[in-house]
């Protein structure tokens, strides 16, 4: 029993000639007579009656598989249309995770963008560590993810695309009253001994200071860590401490009490949108569009 068959019923109801619903169906009479006698046969009763030669009968069997096929072709029609309007942009929900710095790299203004072309379009935010990230994207719990370099660099590119959003740098951020707030710029070498307070790891930048202390040959002193970028400024404030963070998510936090200095060399690092490669929707497509431009 197919769509067709409910279909050409309905028109046979309508109709009440073989004839004139063939015409309206496109199909011959012979081909709408074997379609009536194999979905009686289906259904196991009789569902018109051919006594009156000039014009069919609905049987009271009939009667009962109109209104199913009815409702059957309605449900049918509905969901060609949600469908159709998920493939046109017109339906639907993506899942999104994100290391959190969307608001500081304007990124909710490119979502909320997004969202006034796309009404009808959902979006789910997650903001996690960048470890919450990997692991969700690996078991296909997200539609795409926005991390740091030094994260996604773990995942195999052959199973997931990654595009470049932004570039900042990494700084030292100091009290205002540090000894090392006079110099123009900090290298490693200037960080021996000093205590470092940090945001937790996965966050990218616990990772990225890991890197650079290995690299000095330095093992950092770490007194904290915290995944809040205002808990972590709260904890330097009138210290000797000092913290890493990048230029662009520090800055809406910062105040006259603390300053910031770039490392020498310059550390950089790129933003970057993660999607799994193969089966991407076009509503995904959109969206990355919208992120990247």
């Amino acid at each position: 029993m197919t769509i067709e068959d409910f279909h050409s019923f309905i028109v046979l109801y309508q109709r009440q000639s073989v004839s004139d619903a063939a015409v309206e169906l496109h199909i011959t009479q012979s081909a709408l007579s074997k379609r009536l006698r194999n979905l009686q046969a289906e259904v196991g009763s009789p569902l018109i009656s051919t006594r009156n030669k000039r014009r069919l009968t609905i049987t009271a069997s009939g009667e009962i598989f109109l209104r199913y096929a009815q409702t059957i072709t309605a449900q049918y029609a509905l969901l060609q249309q949600e469908l159709q309007d998920y493939r046109e942009l017109r339906r639907g929900t993506l899942h999104i995770g994100s290391v959190p710095v969307m608001a500081q790299y304007g990124l909710t203004a490119k979502l909320s963008h997004f969202m006034h072309d796309y009404p009808q379009i959902n979006l789910r935010l997650d903001e996690l560590e960048g470890a919450d990230l990997l692991a969700q994207l690996q078991d296909h719990r997200l539609d795409l993810a926005i991390l740091r370099d030094v994260q996604s660099r773990q995942l195999a590119p052959s199973q997931f695309h990654t595009q470049d959003l932004l570039t900042d740098e990494l700084k030292v951020i100091l009290p205002q009253d540090h000894p090392l707030a006079a110099h123009a710029t900090i290298t490693m070498a200037d960080l021996r001994g000093v205590d470092i307070v940090t945001l937790s790891p996965g966050s990218g930048i616990y990772e990225r200071m890991g890197t650079l202390y290995q690299q000095a040959g330095l093992t950092p002193n770490i007194r904290f860590s915290t995944p809040h970028i205002e808990t972590l400024l709260g904890m330097i404030a009138h210290t000797q401490w000092v913290t890493f963070l990048f230029a662009q998510t520090a800055a809406p936090f910062l105040s006259a009490d603390f300053v910031t200095r770039p490392l020498e060399p310059a550390q950089l690092s790129r933003l970057q949108v993660v999607a799994p490669r193969g089966g991407q929707t076009p509503t995904t497509a959109r969206l990355l569009q919208y992120l990247t431009r």
